[in-house]
């Protein structure tokens, strides 16, 4: 799927292609369309919240 990935504040998101894996016992896949960002996701991607740990997996 597509994801909007963020790797160090202040830098711009990076749409990405990554994998899921298939959806496990009492688990759903659902087809989202579209989604808003939330006022602290916006606080991390400005940087201003400097207590976030960005992971690279």
């Amino acid at each position: 799927m597509d994801a909007a990935v963020l790797y160090e504040a202040n830098t711009p998101l990076k749409i990405e292609d990554v994998e899921i894996g298939e959806p496990g016992p009492r688990e759903v896949l659902v087809d989202l369309k579209a989604s808003g960002v939330c006022q602290s996701d916006w606080h991390v991607v400005k940087g201003e919240w400097n207590n976030c740990l960005f992971l690279r997996f």
